[in-house]
């Protein structure tokens, strides 16, 4: 009766603080210390000391989420108990108000017999419906007080989860990792149900649903909850990126502390993993002392065990909820986890060439979309199932990227190679399509459609580049349509002055500073169209 649940929320509140501090000092520690020291100190110390200083953001990471769990472990038990004696306090008073008495220790009473009271068949009913009366509100004092210790007892074997050994080093499967093992433990030690989080299926579903969280409760999610955070198209892309560098250092600590055979693992795909996760941290911590957020990468999705290993990765540089213009460069065949620090090394390029041609004022961000299932082979290429198998997943993303960016609409534009181009030919065919303001193809071979007009792209807006001697353009007509260069299709054909099938970044070169017009919204220079080798197209 005498519990307080202040004194349980003001430590909570506490806990709370940690646990921001830590988020703070953490990122401030990546962006001021660790992030520029990797761009300009080389040998012998700095390969001793960067080890230490990855060390130092993973223990800050830990506390954060250990200190979040605790957090919500002492809110869950104040709200239980304060509800508990809520309950209780109700009986008690009830059964005073029916004229019964409610000892200190939870016994309930009947009043003493009044004098006659045995003689009168009205006062003995009053006592029959007192001793019902009884029955009731004892059982209520003692289920309140029940459910008040449940609360204590859940409430203990969580905290004993989170205490400080998991900064010792000992975790098998490694501290940051470990946390999410904790984070879950304690979830069912308190008997949470899984918090709700929106299925992810509608982006302005999930934008609202952030919207309305507050602070703490936004701070909350992306510590417990990283996982399902990042994959939310429409959330912001500080947020997602929040969520899913915690998720990295997550999956790369329990690679780093466990073995092969323990994750399940053959070594090489293990020492593929590892080497490809810790390739993208450090590629991520390049820009991590960037001036500002148009510098600054964002990882907006990271799953290596995705795709049977092959592994899902989505990049951003420059935030794309800010930007006045956006670009999504889709990689096409044998693109897996592995080569996403050189695509960062391709958008970071293509923004340059964007932001060259670019009007004073405006920004711009090139994201690399790793969303999708890349064919492994060119034998595999033909098979236009793994196209058609993303196209949703590619659509719910340009949704996602209008959703965040609200008003006024960024000009959005798809730059697609290879396989990529066929899987944005297919997304952009059906259901309202992509989006996109503009469709750039670079050596595709096919877009899944007979003809432009079948895209929801306008057909003035979609720009097609083919090498004279790119192996693709033999390709088309085949499994994944015909080959949008040629004349019939629609479209314009931009000027290529690259050769084969990867040479179109060549720097300097026509082909990409065409798509560096595309990018900034600039129409680029254009080539006619070719004769199919087979005849028109049919309408």
């Amino acid at each position: 009766m005498k519990f307080d649940p202040q004194g349980l929320r003001d430590v909570a509140k506490n806990w709370k603080a940690l646990a921001h501090t830590a988020e703070t000092v953490g990122s401030r520690h990546r962006n001021q210390v660790n992030g520029p020291l990797h761009q300009h100190w080389p040998g012998a110390d700095a390969s001793a000391a960067y080890p230490y200083m990855e060390r130092t953001e993973q223990q800050l990471d830990v506390v954060r989420v250990e200190a979040e769990a605790a957090a919500l472990t002492l809110n869950t038990v104040a709200d239980r108990m304060y509800q508990a004696q809520t309950n209780l306090t109700n009986a008690v008073h009830r059964a005073q108000d029916s004229g019964l008495t409610v000892s200190a220790d939870g016994v309930v009473s009947l009043p003493p017999v009044g004098p006659g009271e045995h003689n009168d068949p009205d006062a003995q009913a009053d006592r029959r419906n007192l001793m019902s009366l009884r029955t009731g509100y004892q059982d209520r004092i003692n289920q309140a007080l029940k459910d008040a210790q449940g609360a204590s007892n859940q409430g203990s074997s969580a905290l004993l989860r989170l205490n400080g050994d998991i900064l010792n080093g000992q975790r098998a499967n490694g501290a940051v990792a470990a946390t999410r093992t904790d984070t879950a433990y304690v979830m069912n030690d308190l008997g949470l149900a899984d918090p709700y989080i929106p299925d992810g299926k509608d982006p302005k579903q999930n934008a609202e649903w952030w919207k309305g969280l507050t602070p703490d409760q936004q701070e909350t999610y992306l510590a417990l909850n990283a996982a399902k955070i990042g994959t939310l198209d429409g959330l912001p892309a500080t947020a997602r990126d929040e969520a899913n560098r915690l998720v990295l250092d997550q999956k790369l600590d329990a690679l780093q502390a466990g073995t092969p055979a323990s994750l399940g693992l053959d070594q090489s795909t293990y020492d593929k993993r590892k080497a490809a996760l810790q390739s993208i941290k450090d590629k991520l911590e390049e820009t991590a002392n960037a001036k500002d957020e148009s510098h600054q990468m964002f990882l907006l999705g990271i799953d290596p065990e995705a795709y049977e290993g092959d592994g899902r990765a989505v990049v951003s540089t420059g935030n794309p909820d800010k930007a006045t213009h956006t670009s999504v460069f889709v990689p096409g065949t044998n693109t897996e986890l592995a080569g996403v620090p050189g695509q960062i090394d391709r958008i970071r390029q293509l923004q340059g060439y964007g932001k060259r041609f670019a009007r004073a004022g405006e920004s711009v961000a090139v994201i690399s979309y790793l969303g999708y299932d890349t064919p492994e082979s060119i034998p595999q290429a033909s098979n236009p199932m793994r196209g058609l198998d993303t196209a949703d997943d590619m659509r719910r993303f340009s949704q996602g990227l209008r959703a965040a960016h609200g008003e006024p609409k960024s000009h959005l534009s798809y730059i697609a190679h290879s396989y990529g181009s066929f899987a944005v030919g297919v997304a952009d065919s059906e259901k309202g399509g992509l989006q996109a303001d503009d469709i750039a193809t670079l050596g595709s071979p096919g877009m899944g459609v007979l003809y432009a007009e079948q895209l929801t792209v306008n057909p003035d807006h979609l720009w097609i580049g083919e090498a004279t001697d790119d192996a693709t353009r033999l390709v088309g007509g085949f499994s994944l349509g015909p080959s949008p260069h040629i004349a019939g299709f629609g479209g314009h054909n931009i000027k290529v002055d690259t050769s084969g099938h990867g040479g179109y970044w060549d720097e300097e070169t026509e082909s990409v500073l065409n798509q560096g017009r595309i990018i900034a919204g600039q129409k680029p220079t254009t080539s006619p169209k070719e004769d199919p080798l087979w005849g028109s197209i049919p309408h």
